[in-house]
């Protein structure tokens, strides 16, 4: 019996010390880690803005490679951002809000909405979050969209739970890379559910060399590619949409 007693008594301490050992380094990280994440958010608005450390460009990198390896020097980044965005909220007018239905977006009554700058301090384009669902979870991208809204600059995915190897290539310069250049003006004059990106098979030209409103799917990840282009043709319209009838608001909110 008192060595029963003891037994539990032993593994009850045991077990205290190890939840104590692991709430002091969680609170001791805590700061650290909300820090790399913040830095790894940021390396997803540059790659997505087409913005890369020094003579580096998306060509120099391999096909499977990632946003992580992007050789960044973490001073240069948040320099780079503080220099060519800033983040203003739009509000959401009612009209705006049917193109809600089908999202996966949680916004109440404005978004957020990133200013990007050239270097003569010109609006280069619009960065925004997307938000959708893959094949095993949530699926959340970063996309910037031309200060026209006519084509999309870039994407990048930056939280998926997809299968190594087959979804979760989506965060792969191969599948991002045929983003850059995509044609959006179907969104100008979309009707209803009408569907205005597609993924195709195989492309032979990158949407740089000749846009169109294709993008190539991953074989092996058709539900995830669907997800991808849910998630497109779904928040894309809301987004385009509401800039377009905001042009002014945003222009002035630039200075």
């Amino acid at each position: 019996m008192r060595k029963g007693l003891f037994t539990v008594v032993f593994m009850v301490s045991i077990t205290v010390v190890f939840i104590s050992v692991l709430a002091f380094v969680n609170e001791i990280s805590r700061d650290r880690i909300a820090k790399n994440q913040e830095i790894r958010r940021i390396r997803s608005i540059m790659y997505a803005c087409n913005i890369f450390p020094g003579n580096i460009h998306e060509t120099d990198l391999s096909p499977g490679s990632t946003t992580t390896d992007i050789p960044w020097d973490v001073e240069q980044l948040l320099d780079m951002v503080n220099a060519r965005m800033k983040v203003v909220h739009l509000p959401i007018p009612p009209s705006q809000k049917r193109h809600l239905q089908n999202s996966f977006l949680s916004l109440q009554d404005s978004v957020q909405i990133f200013l990007i700058r050239n270097v003569n301090d010109e609006i280069d384009g619009y960065g925004f979050n997307l938000r959708g669902k893959g094949l095993w979870g949530t699926i959340a991208a970063f996309a910037v969209v031309s200060s026209d809204f006519t084509r999309m600059i870039g994407i990048d995915f930056t939280e998926q739970v997809e299968t190594p190897g087959l979804g979760a290539r989506i965060t792969e310069s191969e599948f991002k890379y045929l983003f850059r250049g995509l044609n959006l003006k179907g969104f100008f004059e979309r009707q209803g559910n009408q569907t205005v990106i597609d993924m195709v098979s195989k492309k032979e030209k990158t949407n740089l060399e000749e846009s169109t409103n294709t993008i190539q799917a991953i074989t092996g990840a058709t539900q995830t590619c669907n997800g991808v282009l849910n998630m497109l043709n779904t928040d894309l319209w809301f987004y385009i949409s509401l800039l377009r009838e905001n042009q002014e608001w945003l222009k002035k909110s630039h200075f």
